[in-house]
């Protein structure tokens, strides 16, 4: 019956999918960027140990992003069902707009960065792979930002539909509510999905 609805049908498990792709985009773009940070501050540690403000703060920060990344994945998706109705998103819809957007990002600021360093990049093979490396953490960190979010919410209703199938508690929720759904701000109905 879901295949057969129209995309712009409303339905409750259609905002549940909705907010599982949204919260499961957030805790992607966390651990990426979490990981981008933490490697950033493995980085500073490596080529600045004199400098340990900046790496003390960067392997926090990375580390408070992934732990950000668990607390979503352990206690928000769980309770997915009974959460709050989606909120508006500017983020990318499809992963295409995503990768489109992080390479713009990336070649926009890597590009100039560059043409800036020129003179300190040719000084030797280790100020070019710090570069290189630098690049790279950035690279992650405007994907994670832009593109694991967009391919979230492009595939939340297969893989909200899937989280229901491999977690017997949402399901039986799901179960439960679909027997005596009265939608409280107007009139969706229960599915399809």
């Amino acid at each position: 019956m879901a295949r057969m609805a129209p995309e712009t049908t409303t339905s409750a498990l259609r905002d549940m999918a909705w907010s599982f792709g949204q919260w499961r985009g957030l805790a992607a773009a966390m651990t990426g960027l979490g990981m981008a940070v933490l490697g950033g501050g493995i980085l500073a540690v490596a080529t600045m140990p004199g400098m340990p403000g900046l790496w003390i703060s960067l392997l926090v920060a990375g580390a408070a992003m992934l732990a950000i990344a668990v607390v979503i994945r352990s206690a928000k998706l769980p309770r997915i069902a009974h959460a709050s109705p989606p909120q508006a998103s500017r983020a990318p819809g499809k992963t295409s707009s995503g990768v489109g957007l992080a390479v713009l990002i990336t070649l926009a600021v890597g590009g100039p960065m560059a043409l800036a360093l020129g003179g300190w990049l040719s000084q030797g093979p280790g100020p070019a792979m710090s570069f290189v490396v630098v690049a790279l953490l950035f690279l992650v960190g405007t994907a994670s930002v832009f593109v694991a979010p967009a391919y979230c919410m492009q595939h939340a209703r297969r893989d909200f539909r899937a989280y229901i199938a491999r977690t017997p508690a949402v399901h039986q929720d799901l179960e439960a509510m679909s027997l005596n759904w009265h939608d409280p701000t107007g009139t969706r109905n229960f599915g399809p999905l």
